[in-house]
């Protein structure tokens, strides 16, 4: 297995909403799959087994293009209507990244970016895209999750909350030994960039894939900061051996980064994890489900690694986050935060 993105597994199976059209005319809802499915899927088997062999059948490419033919990853999610929602783009210089961290905050129907008074309270989600997806593409592209947001709380009534998407390189949120340091960004840079945008509601994490682990494993270094946790398709391994690809350096990187070994950090912070059950990262999802000392929301259903299963779980997501914000109290106002140090080499403070 390698690591998600470029040519691996963000790409398994594309990304683009509604590549599953509807059920073809004459299908057996019992069999699930249709005549021209199965010869069509079996060519694409056979043909697999002979150019590669039993390797390329093992290969996520082959077994992505059989899923979406057969029809084992489900529908698509259905599409939001668009909303007005007021978008701010931006980059944050940082002491802790060789590049500015690229971010989009999404500000709900009716609330003035201007206006501190109606920010103050505002509920904010931090989101973590996954590995080569910008935070714009996120929130206004492919999975719209900007709109989605809006939708809940236009006909669901979920409790209004802002959405801040952050990039910081593809380097799986941990120090790393060329340098960069994404978590130290995450917590000693750009949440108290928020605070300083006036946004001083209760605060969550989530993210997708790479960004999924990276929420899990900012939830375990700081929970404190967040009133929950949504992990979707988390990119996680379970163990060095694993094939992690360039996720982390050494075996050593993965022990020290390891959010299997501090999941107890997660007690009493409410999670939720999605992840398909044709997913890559099904398996080591389900293991890190089962290690919780609580059971947390969310599950597995059929679905893939991309946006035609994200789009799909997003509402209930989103009204899951809604509630943990209803149910949260405004957490005092901490004292400023200071750094432990001022150079691009700082570590990051609290894994062990």
């Amino acid at each position: 297995m390698t690591a998600p993105g470029g040519s691996g597994l963000e790409d398994v199976a594309g990304t683009g909403r509604g590549s599953q059209g509807p059920a073809e005319a004459g299908r057996d809802p019992e069999a699930g799959v249709t005549r021209r499915q199965f010869l069509i899927g079996g060519g694409v088997v056979a043909a697999g087994a002979v150019l590669g062999g039993v390797v390329g059948w093992r290969s996520w490419t082959v077994r992505g293009y059989y899923y979406r033919l057969t029809g084992a990853y489900g529908e698509p999610g259905t599409p939001p209507p668009s909303y007005p929602v007021t978008y701010q783009q931006g980059s944050l210089p940082s002491l802790y990244l060789t590049e500015p961290a690229v971010h989009d905050i999404a500000y709900p129907p009716g609330v003035d970016p201007s206006d501190r008074n109606a920010l103050g309270s505002l509920p904010v989600l931090v989101c973590l895209p996954g590995r080569g997806r910008s935070p714009g593409e996120l929130l206004q592209g492919q999975l719209q999750f900007g709109d989605y947001v809006a939708d809940a709380i236009e006909k669901r009534g979920v409790t209004p909350f802002a959405v801040a998407a952050v990039q910081a390189s593809d380097t799986y949120w941990h120090k790393r030994a060329a340098g960069d340091d994404a978590m130290a960004m995450l917590h000693w840079e750009f949440l108290p960039y928020l605070r300083g945008l006036g946004l001083g509601g209760p605060t969550a994490i989530m993210g997708w894939s790479m960004g999924g682990y990276g929420a899990l494993l900012a939830a375990e270094l700081h929970p404190d900061e967040f009133c929950g946790v949504c992990g979707v398709s988390p990119a996680l391994w379970r163990s060095f051996d694993d094939g992690v690809g360039d996720a982390f350096d050494s075996a050593a990187d993965y022990a020290h980064n390891d959010v299997f070994r501090h999941v107890d950090r997660l007690r009493g912070l409410p999670v939720r994890i999605d992840c398909g059950r044709q997913d890559p990262f099904y398996g080591a999802d389900e293991a890190f489900t089962a290690a919780l000392l609580r059971p947390p929301a969310g599950g597995f259903t059929p679905g893939g690694h991309n946006d035609d299963y994200w789009s799909r779980v997003a509402p209930a997501e989103i009204d899951w986050l809604g509630a943990q914000f209803e149910g949260a109290r405004r957490p005092v106002s901490p004292a400023p935060k200071v750094a432990p140090s001022v150079g691009p080499m700082a570590p990051t403070p609290g894994v062990d």
